[in-house]
């Protein structure tokens, strides 16, 4: 042939590779058209046979045991020129195969007649064929038509074959598809329930422990841990799949220097046993086959990562390693969320000055207390004319000073009992009180605590010019958690009316 084919011969050949028949045994279904083709033409000899390039090659035959024939020689190589059915009744006599070896030779044919194996999108890639060693009469119109049809039958059968393969292979790739679906849905819902993990009330630690155990079974871990990595620690195991050898979990909960494994990266992966030889020869050595570390973030001051292992050589995959890192990142964000939740919320509920509760913490705890049914004493207090004193002193020393006294309010306090700081120089206190304490004694514990106040301003060497206290009992003197406190407050105002500390427009309203 050629170097060049022809561009029909090349699309002829193309046509035959999609049928893939070349590397088969013979079929059976083949044997069976070439044994009715010989029957029908009462000759010993009939071949199935696909024209490659360089040779015709034998798929089914029936009375010669003949796999491969040169091209240049074969009998075939005429027929796949024409449409028509090729009959030659006598070799010797054909000008075209008189000096064909496979004629010359003693015993060589004599008889041959074959019809193109014709797809259906008009190319000739084989030939149906039948052969004797004597010459026969010429080929009968009737017998031309069987072995077209016989032929057709045979590209019937490579069609079946083809439409069948195709199938195979479209289920596979479905089922391939199906699998990777699944797969990324379990890691679609994984994640998910990692990133929802943040919303729950759960400390940075505990949010990676839940993170570990989620990923363990959908990343076909066979051990999983949580890591400390400030300095050597003892990983903490969360997964372990069952008949782990000892040795591995022992090996596993080793302290180790686990920080510089991640080397200053948020993931790091062993894909094979001598990456991870090289690393911890002992993990090797007792079974790990590959490892994954991932930073999860800091719980307070310590920085947490996962440490996965599997005693299976299966590497990770590039969608594993998409997991482990985004599920790692999904747990540092969490844990920096939750941080920032609650930050804002400390924010929100406590003063910064003084670092007692404020205004909003205080609503709360008083709408608890109220539905709690138990007695207290609910006390609002204020510092009277401090202002003159902040102004004389510096707004930083008048801070420091009034955080002095805030401080004296809250010590000495038990149980429950808490101080809250509303604004300015107002104050509450929410005090428990006995079921049988009467009015006197409740009133003498409400100024217990400012009287601690004016005490620490003393040792400091301020001389407060006094502080204002009214106190309400619930449930004795109201029925409401407004009502208690409006109550309260208007007894405050009223003690601070009576102070001659007041000084006319220094009145401290809250």
């Amino acid at each position: 042939m050629s170097p060049l084919l022809p561009p029909e011969e090349l699309a002829r050949l193309e046509a035959l590779a999609r049928y893939s028949v070349l590397d088969d045994l013979p079929a059976e279904a083949f044997a069976r058209l070439a044994t009715l083709a010989a029957q029908f033409f009462r000759v010993p000899m009939a071949l199935v046979n696909f024209v490659t390039e360089d040779a015709a090659r034998c798929q089914a035959g029936i009375g010669v045991d003949l796999r491969t024939v040169d091209r240049s020689v074969s009998f075939c190589t005429y027929t796949l020129g024409q449409s028509e059915v090729l009959a030659v009744p006598d070799l010797t006599r054909d000008a075209r195969f008189m000096g064909n070896p496979l004629v010359t030779v003693p015993g060589g044919y004599r008889f041959y007649a074959g019809a193109p194996l014709t797809t259906p999108s008009g190319h000739n890639i084989g030939t149906l064929c039948v052969l004797d060693t004597k010459p026969r009469e010429a080929v009968t119109p009737a017998e031309r038509e069987a072995l077209r049809n016989l032929a057709a039958l045979a590209v019937d059968e490579l069609e079946l074959r083809r439409v069948a393969a195709e199938l195979e292979r479209e289920a596979r790739a479905r089922d391939r598809l199906m699998h990777d679906l699944r797969r990324v849905t379990r890691h679609s819902e994984t994640l998910l329930a990692i990133s929802e993990l943040a919303d729950l009330d759960l400390l940075p630690h505990e949010l990676a422990e839940h993170a570990v155990r989620l990923l363990a079974e959908v990343a076909d871990l066979d051990w999983a841990g949580l890591v400390l990595l400030d300095g050597p620690a003892e990983p903490r195991p969360l997964w372990q799949t069952p008949g782990l050898p000892f040795s591995l979990a022992g090996c596993l909960t080793r302290p180790w220097p686990w920080a510089t494994a991640l080397g200053g990266e948020t993931a790091r992966f062993w894909n094979t046993g001598a990456d991870l030889a090289r690393w911890r020869p002992d993990l090797a050595g007792a079974g790990a086959c590959v490892a994954a570390q991932i930073a999860l973030g800091t719980s307070g001051e310590q920085a947490l990562s996962l440490l996965a292992v599997r005693t299976r050589p299966l590497p990770w995959t590039a969608a594993e390693r998409a997991l482990l890192e985004t599920a790692g990142r999904c747990v540092m964000t969490g844990t920096r969320r939750r941080a920032e939740l609650n930050a804002a919320q400390r924010e929100a509920n406590f003063d910064a000055l003084t670092g007692l509760p404020g205004r909003r913490a205080f609503e709360r705890d008083l709408e608890a207390r109220v539905a709690g049914g138990q007695p207290f004493v609910l006390v609002r207090c204020g510092f009277t004319n401090f202002g003159v004193l902040n102004g004389a002193l510096g707004h930083v020393e008048g801070d420091a000073l009034l955080a002095r006294c805030a401080a004296a309010l809250a010590s000495g306090l038990s149980g429950d009992d808490q101080v809250y700081r509303l604004d300015g120089v107002q104050f509450a206190l929410l005090l428990s009180v006995s079921p049988e304490g009467d009015r006197g004694a409740a009133e003498g514990q409400a100024r217990e605590a400012p009287a601690r106040a004016l005490e620490a301003a003393r040792d400091a060497g301020y001389e407060l010019p006094g502080i204002s206290v009214g106190a309400a009992l619930w449930p004795r003197d109201a029925r409401s958690a407004r009502a208690l406190l409006h109550l309260a407050n208007q007894r405050r105002q009223a003690d601070e009316r009576r102070s001659p500390a007041v000084t006319s427009g220094q009145h401290e309203e809250g």
